[in-house]
């Protein structure tokens, strides 16, 4: 049968004391290495979500920002186009009444040129009538 005796008190003190020593020189160190890993991971996860909420929050206002720039830029190019329509606008009138002023103007030369060779045309028509009339005559 089984005795017990004062080894296995003696083994059952230097057990506890092994366990009692284990706990605080390597479980309890170990322990709280691995609940400030849990504490810390726990935080970066908190960080990286923040992190993330206020990235996707400025990502928000840089897309707002830039429909907002992109409906600026397009009512710009319109008034331009309105503008440079205006302009054309302008100078194909200018140019039209200009071209009526230069024709007019030819159309003045060319009559006074006209007037000039009808004179000179009716004085060359004296002339050589009375020339004929002297060779006819003679």
């Amino acid at each position: 049968m089984l005795s017990i005796d004062i080894t296995f008190a003696v083994i059952f003190l230097l057990v506890w004391v092994l366990v009692l020593i284990l706990s605080r020189v390597f479980f309890k160190p170990v322990g709280r290495m691995m609940e400030e890993r849990r504490s810390r991971s726990r935080e970066n996860k908190e960080a990286a979500r923040k992190a993330l909420d206020a990235l996707t929050q400025d990502l928000r206002k840089i897309e707002e920002s830039l429909k907002e720039a992109k409906a600026a830029s397009e009512k710009i190019r319109e008034s331009l186009e309105i503008e440079a329509l205006k302009e054309r606008t302008r100078l194909l009138s200018d140019l039209h009444v200009e071209s009526r002023r230069q024709v007019e103007k030819a159309r003045e030369e060319i009559n006074g040129e006209i007037s000039r060779l009808k004179s000179e045309l009716a004085g060359e028509v004296e002339r050589l009538s009375g020339e004929v009339e002297r060779k006819v005559l003679n």
